[in-house]
């Protein structure tokens, strides 16, 4: 799948269109090592325990908004609002 010109990746990511290829590529590239549905949702991101609201990556502003259960989706989001999705 291309992010962006000369970027591909092999992990389905879905993105709003605002969505920056950096952080397209950011999402696309991060390891989950586990999902935990309960309350908070919380997931194992690139090493880290991450729960909802929390910054994944500082630098880019991206932030874990949720879990989308039924679609096996993690939901994550930008300062500028731009949200991009991942399989898990």
């Amino acid at each position: 799948m291309s992010v962006a010109p000369g970027v591909t990746t092999t992990t389905e990511v879905q993105a709003s269109a605002e969505a920056s290829a950096v952080f397209r590529s950011f999402v696309a590239d991060a390891k989950v090592s586990g999902v935990y549905q309960g309350s908070p949702p919380r997931a194992f991101i690139n090493g880290r325990l991450i729960r909802v609201g929390q910054l994944v990556e500082e630098g880019l502003g991206i932030s874990f908004s949720g879990i989308d259960a039924e679609n096996r989706m993690l939901l994550f989001k930008d300062r500028t609002g731009a949200r991009v999705s991942k399989h898990y």
